[in-house]
């Protein structure tokens, strides 16, 4: 079943709550003080009924000027508007004012519907339908249907139930795929004996009953207890329909006008926001750069400062970039569609597109700043990821496609072909890395490790955790897991080697100097002389007047499996220690500090050196009384 969502749009008084009532049989105007004044305050809801298989529901907005606010938190999610102008009255500053706000949202579609007809001489509704036509030439409401009606008199109430109908034939825009689910709130309130209520058009993707969502931007948990879409109750909510949800787990204190409900991931928390912004050609007035303003998108209101990138005004009729720079996070899509109004008084003067949901801070008249909105404005997929991928050091596939309203098969697949034309490098854990920022990372990386070789010349490679730390430091992160992708990335390069304890750059091999080579010479040959019989490290540095040199050939002596590291002050030759080990596997049971002394044949000083390390190397277990051999 096709779901569509269409809105109304127009002057105060000009009829818009009587004809759809008219069209549908519900009074939208439910509080009591729209009753008293007979004008629509807050947004209203209602479905046309039909046979022809459609759940049109229909989103009834104020007309006063003072409400604005308030239509601009229903209108930016239909799908065509039904735009009403009276007959006795024609076009008037609202009809203006929210032409422009259409425009301004992509809104592309509509019928026109001329009310109060019975109030009117037939002469002049001709010539009030040549004023509707002159005034929307050239516009998206151009050669669109225009149905004169009467609500009083029911006079063409059925023509433009038809067209209605038939506009509903169109293709489906709106995404239904699961994770991109988003439904922004405007209304919350508490059911007795249910809870909390959130209503919205559901923008994309699709919600059931156990769901499990967040409320952004706070972040705040709920569960999907219960779902209506039109007053019926149903397992499932898609795309296209005006839905309300019983959340359990939160509630009504926690929500408000403006917040988000969706899938994990599905939007973007933010306080600035990269766009494309125009203003009216209606009005007088101009933007200024650093102007405060009120931003509106879905059904949120947030005040922000427009920043504008290419020049000090705006004036009207004219577009420019815009980074927008917001008082409070809001959650948003790249694409949204937004309006502006100036802070005081508070006036309609433009609107625009998201092109960047989740920016860094720009510097205002920057031609390479330019050149980076046109890509994100006008470019293809691809080059919009790399363009985020030089601007960030490291970003995660799924938190990229979360920025761009990207599935994530859509993201895999871009950037797959950033793979294989170079331009990207994806590491071990999913982080995207622009080609010019992996070589700078790279030459950071192999900077550090070649400073370590020169310094420490006999070294098989820097120590794997000061390597991390270091890397750390110079990227500014705290995030262990990255790194190490990195430098795995690299390893399966073959760019470095991983030597256990240590990292090298591929191919080094430590060069030992004549005197050096003896060195180390005498040294194992000391060990080996020793058996089990350990010399302490004391007296094996006392050998050289360096002591890097010496350390560094004990390293080399490990690595190489000559000696073995019993514990920080004692080095043994292997095979001693094999010989130890084995000593203390013949015990078929547990035994004693003593015995197993005599069995080796030692003293009782090495014994006590050989044993802890042994349950350190999990060969054996002590028990407070007597070791085992482990099995």
């Amino acid at each position: 079943m096709k779901n569509i969502i269409i809105g109304t749009a127009g002057h105060v008084d000009h009829g818009k709550t009587t004809l759809i009532k008219a069209l549908s049989g519900i009074d939208t105007d439910r509080l009591i003080e729209e009753k008293k004044r007979g004008i629509t305050i807050e947004l209203g809801f209602a479905h046309i009924p039909n046979d022809a298989g459609y759940n049109i529901g229909v989103i009834d907005v104020p007309g006063h000027e003072k409400f604005i606010k308030h239509m601009l938190a229903g209108i930016g999610g239909i799908d065509f508007v039904l735009f009403v102008v009276a007959a006795d009255e024609g076009i008037m500053p609202q009809t203006r004012e929210h032409f422009e706000i259409l425009n301004s949202l992509g809104i592309n579609d509509g019928i026109i519907a001329v009310t109060k007809t019975d109030m009117v001489e037939e002469e002049w509704l001709e010539m009030l339908l040549e004023e509707v036509d002159d005034y929307f030439k050239g516009s998206f409401l151009e050669g669109k249907p225009v149905i004169p009606v009467s609500a009083a008199t029911g006079e063409g109430i059925d023509e433009l139930k038809a067209e209605i109908i038939a506009k509903c034939d169109r293709d489906n825009k709106r995404r239904e795929e699961k994770e991109l689910f988003r439904l922004p709130v405007d209304r919350v309130f508490t059911m007795q004996g249910f809870g909390t209520v959130v209503t919205g058009t559901l923008m994309d993707g699709n919600i059931r009953t156990g769901d499990d969502i967040i409320i952004y931007p706070e972040g705040t948990k709920a569960k999907v207890r219960g779902i209506q879409t039109y007053g019926k109750d149903t397992d499932i909510a898609v795309a296209g329909q005006r839905t309300a949800i019983n959340l359990s787990g939160v509630s009504k204190e926690d929500i408000d006008r403006g917040d988000v409900a969706a899938y994990p991931g599905a939007v973007t928390v933010t306080g600035m926001i990269d766009t494309e912004l125009s203003i009216f050609s209606s009005t007088d007035r101009v933007v200024l750069n650093n102007s405060r303003v009120h931003l509106y998108c879905g059904s949120d209101e947030v005040l922000c400062k427009v920043i504008l990138l290419d020049r000090d005004a705006l004036s009207a009729g004219e577009t420019a970039y815009a980074q927008l720079r917001l008082e409070e996070p809001a959650a948003v899509r790249r694409g949204d569609r937004f309006i502006i109004r100036f802070y005081s008084p508070i006036i309609t003067v433009g609107g625009g597109r998201i092109i960047d949901a989740l920016p860094v801070k720009h510097k205002r008249n920057k031609p390479e700043i330019l050149a980076r909105m046109d890509v994100l404005s006008h470019g293809s997929t691809d080059d919009i990821i790399y363009a985020k991928a030089c601007e960030r050091r490291f970003v995660k596939r799924k938190e990229l496609a979360s920025e761009l309203g990207l599935l994530s098969h859509e993201m895999a697949a871009a950037s797959e072909s950033g793979i294989a034309d170079g331009s990207l490098v994806v590491l071990p854990d999913d982080t995207i890395v622009s080609d010019s920022r992996f070589v700078r990372l790279k030459e950071d990386t192999e900077r550090i490790i070649n400073d370590y070789h020169a310094d420490n010349p006999l070294a098989d490679g820097i120590p794997r955790q000061e390597l991390l730390s270091r890397l750390k430091e110079r990227w500014y992160t705290d995030d262990d897991k990255l790194v190490q992708a990195f430098l795995k990335y690299l390893m399966a390069q073959g760019l470095i080697e991983d030597r256990g304890k240590s990292i090298a750059i591929s191919g080094f091999s430590i060069e030992y100097t004549d005197e050096q080579k003896a060195l180390k010479d005498r040294i194992e040959a000391m060990y080996a002389g020793a058996g089990i019989e350990m010399i302490k490290n004391d007296d094996v540095f006392a050998l050289y007047k360096d002591g890097r040199i010496v350390r560094a050939i004990l390293e080399d002596l490990e690595s190489e499996g000559v000696i073995y590291k019993v514990n920080p002050s004692y080095y043994i030759d292997r095979k001693a220690w094999e010989k130890a080990v084995d000593a203390a596997r013949t015990f078929a049971d547990g035994f004693t500090l003593a015995e197993y002394r005599d069995r080796l044949g030692t003293s009782r000083k090495y014994a006590a050196e050989f044993l802890p390390a042994m349950d350190k190397a999990g060969i054996t277990v002590f028990d407070g009384e007597k070791r085992r051999v482990v099995k």
